[in-house]
């Protein structure tokens, strides 16, 4: 009886107690539901989106507004910021027409328009953000769908590399922040590979990684570790270290579905319980 109350006291007041990775954790109080959490440059906002993808919001992590910039469907994956913090990338497509008919938008949080880009290559959409004429090159990854392996390109001089040149499929590319080096997915685990191509991939761990940290040394990611294959029951939050090639289980618990964690700054995440749809903050130990 005492262990019934203790859980249910602990869910009424938005905190868990985890593993000894995590603190300070706290449900961001918005309705609704969201996923896939991508925090802005400056870590002052969040890309978010719901069901299955569908829409696309602006997450304030102060005042918790949230703007909706997409009701298409699909327009949640893939999208990304631009490094001015101003703007963001996604996709559309309309009711009757395929996925595969989506076009690449710009949204403009000063402006609060949406802009159709024709400039942007909808495969590389994920690691483009923005133009900057004070650079000698801007390197953008994606998956070459006919090879599947994963390429990189420079759009200022419009040279492109093979990245993972041995054998396999790859997929869902993660550029660091410093452009030197590129997290790929395998199969289920997870290889970092220097962004010149040359060289074997580093094995890190398993699970999908969707986050570098600001200093290049750490991913974040998340794991099905569901015993069901069809649906998923159980999910944890990891931080893999670039250096020793190690990972650590961030999370761990049953009542939540860790997933689609965001570095926030240096040593905060933040990510969603994709089985309610809410979202939580919390502090790393790093």
């Amino acid at each position: 009886m005492k262990t019934k109350l203790f859980i249910l006291f602990a869910l009424a007041s938005n905190h868990f107690i985890f593993s000894q990775k995590i603190e300070k954790m706290n449900r961001v109080d918005v309705d609704g539901f969201y996923t896939n959490p991508i925090v802005s440059p400056n870590g002052k906002l969040a890309l978010l989106t719901g069901h299955h993808f569908k829409g696309a919001y602006v997450l304030n992590l102060k005042t918790n507004q949230i703007t909706q910039i997409s009701d298409k469907e699909g327009s949640g994956y893939g999208y990304s910021w631009d490094n001015n913090n101003e703007m963001v990338y996604f996709k559309q497509k309309e009711q009757k027409e395929f996925f595969s008919d989506s076009k690449v938008y710009s949204y403009s949080l000063k402006d609060k328009k949406s802009t159709l880009r024709t400039d942007i290559d909808i495969n590389m959409m994920s690691s483009y953000h923005g133009k900057d004429k004070n650079v000698k090159s801007q390197i953008v990854v994606y998956t070459n769908m006919t090879t599947l392996k994963i390429e990189a390109k420079d759009l200022i001089s419009k040279r492109s590399w093979v990245i993972t040149s041995e054998e396999g499929q790859y997929y869902n590319a993660l550029l660091s922040p410093d452009g030197k080096k590129v997290a790929v997915h395998k199969g289920s685990d997870i290889y970092v590979y220097d962004i010149n191509g040359n060289g074997k991939g580093q094995k890190i761990g398993t699970g999908i990684a969707t986050s570098w940290s600001a200093d290049n040394q750490h991913l974040l990611g998340f794991l099905d570790t569901s015993e069901e294959g069809h649906n998923v029951t159980n999910s944890e939050i990891y931080l893999f270290d670039i250096k020793t090639l190690k990972s650590k289980k961030v999370t761990n618990t049953e009542v939540l579905l860790e997933m689609f964690p965001s570095f926030i700054g240096k040593n905060k995440v933040l990510f969603t319980d994709d089985k309610t749809g809410a979202i939580y903050t919390a502090k790393l130990k790093m």
